[in-house]
């Protein structure tokens, strides 16, 4: 099934897809997710590089990624070439939702 017969089915059908899930804001949308994953099948964890292209729905000082039981190192938001802003060392967020301050 395509993309857009499974949403026109879903929209057809009245079925809440969202219901019991924690939905993000929709000041910026992800556009696409760029995944480099290294798998430790020894401990059963993985360390990895994620890329999120988004597109700024409004003016916003903050920008909400479910984070749940994952550890972010570091993190960049850029427009462009120009850097917004870096936050390097372990944030240990491991919340359902996090918010990074673009202040």
């Amino acid at each position: 099934m395509c993309k857009l017969q499974g949403e026109r089915d879903l929209a057809e059908s009245g079925l809440d897809v969202t219901k019991g899930r924690e939905i993000l804001p929709a000041n910026v949308i992800a556009k696409h997710y760029d995944l480099t994953l290294e798998p430790d099948f020894k401990k059963l964890t993985y360390e990895g590089t994620v890329i999120i292209d988004l597109e700024v729905a409004e003016d916003s000082k903050s920008i909400s990624l479910n984070t749940l039981e994952l550890d972010i190192h570091s993190t960049k938001v850029l427009s462009g070439s120009t850097t917004i802003r870096s936050v390097t060392g372990q944030c240990g967020l491991s919340q359902v939702c996090t918010g990074l301050i673009l202040e």
